[in-house]
C-alpha cells in the first residue's frame, strides 16, 4: 500500500528554518517508521532531496500524489489554517491516518478548545477580554509558540487572554485508535521564553504526577470527537495538571521515540507498546554537533540525557 508523508516544511513551502528544522525531524521519523508498513509515496523540497530517496517536488503535486495513494499522513502548521486545509484536501483521496478535519478546526482554534473543554477538564481560565489574573495573550490560531506575550490591558481581535499557570511544561503524546487511547510518552518540554526549544522524554516527574497528567490528557482527547493516530497535548504541572493545547497531528518528541523507546511512532500506531530503552534530550538550536536533521543554520540534535 502507498503512504503519502506530507510535511509542510519539508514538502511544501519554505519557512523560517527554525521552525523548519522540526518538520524535518517529524518527517525523517516518519518515513523511517512507516516505510515498515507502507511504500512512502511523497516528495520533498529541492534543497532537501539529497537527504532522502524521494524526488524532489512541490505543493503543486500535492493532489496528484494523494490519488494515487492509499493512506496520507499531513504533518503542518495549524497557522492560516494550513493543516486544516490540506486534510480537507487529502480526504478527498484516501484513507487518513491523522486526525479528521473536523476535529482538527476544533482543536487548532483555542477558543473553540476551549469552550469544549471547559468544565470536563482543568483548562486555565481563558477569555476575549483581559482576565483580572496574571495572563497571556495568544493568537487564537497558532503553533511553536507564535505570538505569545503576557498580557496588559487589552487582547487584540483574534487573540484570546489565558491564565498564567506556573508550573513544569509537559507534552503527553497519545495515540488514538477505534478501540482504545493510550498514553505512550509523556515528554517535558523545554521552552526558550514561549517558544519550543526541545525536549526531555520520558519526562524527569515523579510517578504521581506523571499518572495525572496522562488520565488529564486522555479525558482531554476523549472531548474531541475526530481525533485519531497520533496526537500531542500540552499541559503544565502545577498544584494539578492544566490542559492547555491538543496538536492533532506528529509533535517533534517523535524523532526521538526509536532511541527512547526502542519503537518508533509508525509501531505505536501499530499497537506496539513502547519499553523503556533510555532517557533522551531533544536540542534545538544553532552550532551543535551531531544533528538528527539541519535546516540552514538551525539543527535539532538528539542525544542520550
Amino acid at each position: 500500500m502507498k503512504l503519502f508523508l506530507f510535511e509542510f516544511a519539508t514538502c511544501g513551502e519554505r519557512i523560517d528554518d527554525s521552525i523548519a528544522v522540526e518538520g524535518l525531524a517529524m518527517f525523517k521519523a516518519a518515513c523511517e517508521g512507516f516505510k515498515k508498513y507502507y511504500k512512502i509515496h511523497s516528495f520533498v523540497r529541492q534543497e532537501y532531496s539529497d537527504l532522502f530517496d524521494l524526488p524532489a517536488g512541490d505543493l503543486n503535486l500535492l493532489e496528484d500524489y494523494l490519488s494515487e495513494s492509499d493512506a496520507f499522513l499531513i504533518v503542518a502548521p495549524e497557522d492560516e489554517s494550513l493543516l486544516l486545509e490540506l486534510t480537507k484536501i487529502g480526504e478527498k483521496y484516501a484513507q487518513n491516518l491523522g486526525s479528521s478535519s473536523k476535529a482538527i478546526s476544533v482543536v487548532s482554534d483555542k477558543w473553540k478548545l476551549y469552550r469544549k473543554l471547559r468544565g470536563k477538564v482543568q483548562i486555565p481560565e481563558t477569555s476575549k477580554k483581559p482576565l483580572d489574573c496574571m495572563f497571556i495573550i495568544k493568537p487564537r490560531v497558532s503553533c511553536a509558540g507564535e505570538g505569545i506575550s503576557f498580557g496588559s490591558c487589552t487582547v487584540p481581535e483574534g487573540y484570546i487572554a489565558q491564565e498564567y499557570v506556573d508550573g513544569k511544561n509537559l507534552s503527553v503524546s497519545v495515540i488514538v485508535g477505534e478501540d482504545e487511547v493510550r498514553v505512550v510518552s509523556v515528554n517535558e518540554q523545554l521552552l526558550d521564553g514561549f517558544k519550543y526549544a526541545g525536549a526531555v522524554l520520558p519526562a524527569r516527574i515523579e510517578e504521581k504526577a506523571a499518572r495525572e497528567v496522562r488520565e488529564e490528557a486522555l479525558k482531554a482527547v476523549e472531548c474531541i470527537d475526530g481525533l485519531n493516530g497520533y496526537v500531542g497535548v500540552d499541559v503544565v504541572h502545577s498544584d494539578q495538571p492544566y490542559v492547555i493545547e491538543i496538536n492533532a497531528r506528529l509533535t517533534t518528541p517523535v524523532s526521538a521515540f526509536e532511541r527512547a523507546y526502542g519503537i518508533s511512532v509508525a509501531d505505536m500506531l501499530n499497537g506496539d507498546e513502547p519499553r523503556f530503552a533510555r532517557r533522551q534530550i531533544i536540542r534545538k538550536g544553532i552550532g551543535f554537533s551531531d544533528c538528527f536533521v539541519k535546516s540552514g543554520d538551525y539543527c535539532l540534535q538528539i542525544s542520550d540525557f
